[in-house]
């Protein structure tokens, strides 16, 4: 799974593998072998990064996670796919109609409504299968289905559009 990683103004994105008895880490051309060690409490780590060793203190309060690493302390933003996908599509939705959008990629096994179903706000709309898990896909706003864009059994990539919602006079 990808992972993109915020300091300031820069931002990088890594993708962590297992080879072996390895945890590898690729960002762009480089790659680094790792070995992460939990000590006491689950605040402090020892981080061996290609054989060096690094003493890491993890503090992640209120989604801001701040790093200290060689005396220096970093404001660390994090995103896996999903969050990044679901943080995307939720920008990008404006006044009107509310379009619903996959948190991930997966299966669609069951759709629960229909066009011109009147929904209320946290109502499912259908289901996503994704890593064995199901996972109920909602409307965020009260809305009438104007279009479903899956069908039971539609394989969907990370962000496809699924549903779209008018708004309707409460």
């Amino acid at each position: 799974m990808k992972y993109f990683s915020k300091i300031g103004d820069r931002e990088w994105e890594f993708v962590f593998e297992r080879r072996g008895g390895e945890l590898l880490a690729h960002c762009g051309d480089h790659s680094w072998r790792l070995d992460l060690s939990m000590i006491g409490d689950g605040t402090a780590f020892s981080l061996l990064v290609d054989d060096q060793s690094h003493d890491v203190l993890v503090d992640t309060a209120g989604g801001i996670t701040q790093v200290q690493l060689g005396g220096e302390l970093l404001r660390v933003e994090v995103q896996d796919e999903r969050e990044r996908t679901a943080s995307t599509v939720a920008e990008h939705r404006g006044d009107g109609c509310q379009e619903v959008h996959a948190i991930m990629p997966g299966v669609v096994v069951d759709l629960v409504c229909k066009e011109g179903d009147v929904v209320a706000d946290g109502q499912t709309l259908l289901v996503l299968e994704a890593m064995k898990m199901q996972n109920p896909i909602t409307a965020e706003a009260p809305g009438r289905v104007q279009r479903i864009h899956a069908r039971k059994g539609d394989v969907v990539t990370g962000g496809a559009l699924l549903v779209e919602l008018e708004p309707v006079e409460e």
